[in-house]
């Protein structure tokens, strides 16, 4: 028995060998590819326990998901091994950055070299098809080009449409300062506004929230399985199949609108009341494209606004000083420096949340909520919550539009607000964004 042992441990043993000494002359050959004066040097790395597949990590991020300090996790990662560092996902080697220079190297000035499809079509596929949020190449830049000419004039013409919802909006805010997780409200606005920019027809979620509650779930429900391939069961396909029947049906409406030309014969982009999937039928009556492109920009705009105002609130509620100091009286409404050689094949995960809090660039008080830094920092790749370079958000200017006209409405009409919140701190919550788990429990002071 013991001799058996021995020849299968020595079996086991020359197998790792073999693997180990041909990625190591992969490696080897991959640089030995790389012109000599670039003088690339090799990042620090994780001290993997499974230095086969990463395991050992991926248990550690898993518990920090379950116990909602994912963003801190992460943190306390680039704290110790710095803002670039190289990891083991599944066996695929990982490069874990929150440097501005490497993400202005991916999303612009090197931008052909590197994309998203390797990592988001395999997962993706089955609930995004061959859109806009999975692909790289050709088939990205058709849907770009599509969609981009419409944004570029849709925070113009969307007042007409946002006023109307933020006035429902208001008026279901409690005026006597009694306690309302503000958060709950801004999804339903969010919704409303997104699902009548996007179909032209809102869900109403504002007047009855519980009539798109079942097309909700489904949504978030397959939204979750998109990156984790354990949660693509019967129950996923079904989520998914529940979202493409909404959609189809906007598409079947706007193709009949289109085809039988009751869209009106003036009507332009500019008309105060835009309907994305109309502008996209007059270039394209694929009812699989439509229905990928519409899903594409119904994915980040039905919840991307409520989390960020949720979040604006919240701090506010902590801090009510920035309400004063804020608001003008009058006037207006190893060290990380050498060259890096990434390989074909390297997955690059761009940490933003970090480069949005390096001291070295926003201050030693770069953890505390203080928007009156805004009056003298000029940030460029430091702070990109919209990416930056070719794949730029084209509905930038929309989020900013309504984020800002959400906020002053509110603003306007409330002197301040009040933590009624037990939980003081900020706990997170991971959706598309992170947003705060426990909404924003505010009271409303008039």
């Amino acid at each position: 028995m013991a001799f058996v042992a021995i020849v299968l441990f020595l079996i086991l043993f020359l197998a790792f060998l073999r693997t180990y000494l041909y990625v190591k002359l992969r490696r080897s050959v991959a640089r030995r590819a790389v012109p000599r004066n670039d003088n690339c040097v090799e990042p620090p790395h994780y001290l993997h326990q499974d230095l086969k597949l990463g395991h050992d990590l991926i248990d550690l991020a898993k518990q920090a998901f379950k116990e909602n300090r994912y963003l801190e996790f992460t943190q306390d990662l680039h704290s110790q091994y710095g803002r670039t560092f190289k990891t083991i996902y599944e066996g695929k080697v990982i490069l874990k950055t929150s440097d501005p220079e490497i993400s202005k190297a991916v999303y612009a000035t090197h931008f052909e070299n590197f994309g998203m499809q390797p990592i988001r079509y395999e997962g993706g596929r089955g609930f995004f098809g061959d859109g806009i949020v999975v692909t790289d190449g050709a088939q990205w830049k058709r849907s770009r080009t599509l969609l981009v000419p419409i944004f570029k004039i849709a925070h113009i013409v969307n007042f007409d449409r946002l006023h109307r919802h933020v006035g429902i909006f208001m008026d279901l805010l409690p005026q006597d300062g009694s306690t309302i997780n503000l958060m709950h409200l801004l999804k339903r606005l969010t919704l409303d506004l997104s699902s009548e920019f996007i179909f032209g027809k809102a869900m109403g979620a504002l007047a009855s929230p519980e009539s798109c509650k079942g097309f909700i779930d489904a949504f978030l429900n397959a939204q979750r399985g998109v990156p984790v391939s354990s949660l693509r069961d019967k129950k996923w396909q079904e989520s998914c199949d529940t979202v493409t029947k909404y959609i189809d049906d906007r598409v079947e409406e706007v193709i009949q609108r289109v085809s039988s030309k009751k869209s009106v014969a003036g009507d332009t982009v500019m008309d105060k009341h835009i309907r994305l999937i109309d502008e996209l039928a007059r270039e394209t009556q694929d009812r699989f494209e439509l229905r990928y492109l519409a899903l594409g920009v119904f994915n980040p705009s039905h919840d991307t606004v409520a989390a960020v105002l949720g979040n604006l609130f919240f701090h506010l509620a902590r801090h009510p000083h920035c309400l004063q100091t804020c608001i003008l009286p009058v006037g207006g409404g190893p060290d990380g420096k050498s060259p890096l050689l990434v390989e074909k094949g390297t997955w690059i995960e761009t940490n933003f949340r970090l480069a949005q809090r390096d001291k070295a660039f926003w201050g030693e008080d770069a953890e505390v909520f203080r928007p009156e830094r805004w009056e003298t920092v000029r940030p460029m790749w430091e702070f990109t919550p919209f990416l930056g370079g070719p794949r730029i958000c084209p509905a930038l200017k929309l989020v900013y539009t309504e984020c800002q006209y959400i906020a002053v409405a509110i603003l306007r009409k409330f002197e301040g607000s009040e933590n009624r919140d037990p939980v003081v701190e900020w706990v997170e919550e991971r959706r598309l964004l992170y947003r705060s788990k426990n909404g924003a429990v505010v009271g409303l002071i008039t």
